[in-house]
C-alpha cells in the first residue's frame, strides 16, 4: 500500500546571527532538519522589540542586512545543500522562509510575510505596536501569530492576549510546560483561531535524540509550500497538521 507523502516545516526557529540567545548558525539547520523528514524551514528571529543581538548603533539599511543575515545564510546553505543532492525544482527541495519575531512587553508574535526590502522600506515599523504591525501585515496579505500565549518565565512580567490583533494562535511550543501548550489551545478554541506550532529552537543541538528533550514542533502539509504567502493562505483556511 502506497503511503502518501506529507511535507513539514518548522515554523519558529532563532539563528545566532540575530538572535541574542541563539547558539546556532542559519546555515546548521539545514541538513538535521532534512535528515528529521522536514521540507522548509521558517527564520524567525528576534526583531529589534525583542532579544535581538543587531547593533542598534549603525543605520536603518545596515541594521536590517544584519537581521536578515541568518535568514540568508540558511538560505544559502538550502540551495548548495539542494544542488549537491539533485533537489533542486523538485517535490524534495529543501525550503528556507524569512519570518520576524517581534516582542511587546513580553508578548511575542511571529510575522510571516514583510520581507527585506519591505523592511528596508519602512523602519517605522520598529516602533509599531500590535495594532498598526497586524494592520502593516494585512496590507501584505501576510500572518501574524501569537508565540506562545500563556509561557510565563522570570523575565516575563505579565502574560498579555491580543485576540483582535493576531490571524492564529501557537498551541505548541516545545519550549513551553505541556500546561501553557494546553491553555494555548484553549484560547485558541475559544476563538476559533487557525492554530501553529514550533520548536522555537535556537541550538542544533536540540535536535539530537535524548529522554531529556522535547519532540520539534511544525505544520504539515499534503502539498509543498510555493511560498511564504501560501503558508499564511493556507494557515488562514485551517489547513495542515500541527506537529508535536
Amino acid at each position: 500500500m502506497d503511503i502518501m507523502k506529507t511535507y513539514k516545516y518548522e515554523t519558529h526557529l532563532h539563528t545566532k546571527q540575530a538572535s541574542a540567545c541563539g547558539h546556532s548558525g542559519g546555515e546548521d539547520y539545514i541538513e538535521p532538519f532534512f535528515k528529521a523528514g522536514y521540507s522548509g524551514i521558517f527564520v524567525t528571529d528576534h526583531f529589534f522589540g525583542g532579544n535581538t543581538c543587531v547593533s542598534r548603533e549603525a543605520n536603518w539599511h545596515q541594521r536590517i542586512d544584519e537581521y536578515c543575515s541568518g535568514y540568508e545564510a540558511a538560505l544559502a546553505k538550502a540551495e548548495s545543500f539542494n544542488r549537491e543532492n539533485g533537489l533542486t525544482g523538485t517535490d524534495r527541495e529543501f525550503k528556507v522562509f524569512f519570518g520576524i519575531e517581534q516582542t511587546f512587553n513580553g508578548d511575542d508574535y511571529l510575522v510571516y510575510g514583510l520581507g527585506k526590502e519591505w523592511l528596508y522600506e519602512h523602519p517605522e515599523v520598529e516602533t509599531m505596536r500590535h495594532q498598526e504591525l497586524f494592520e502593516a501585515v494585512n496590507r501584505e496579505n501576510g500572518l501574524m501569530i501569537q508565540a506562545h500565549p500563556f509561557r510565563l518565565r522570570d523575565y516575563i512580567r505579565a502574560i498579555h492576549v491580543h485576540p483582535r490583533e493576531v490571524h492564529g494562535v501557537e498551541i505548541y511550543n516545545a519550549g513551553n510546560r505541556p500546561q501553557e501548550n494546553e491553555l494555548a489551545e484553549l484560547y485558541a478554541k475559544q476563538y476559533e483561531f487557525p492554530v501553529t506550532s514550533g520548536s522555537d529552537i535556537h541550538d542544533v543541538n536540540f535536535m539530537i535524540p535524548s529522554p531529556e528533550k522535547l519532540p520539534l514542533g511544525g505544520m504539515e502539509f499534503d502539498t509543498p509550500l510555493k511560498d511564504i504567502f501560501d503558508y499564511a493562505q493556507r494557515i488562514k483556511n485551517k489547513e495542515g497538521k500541527i506537529i508535536r
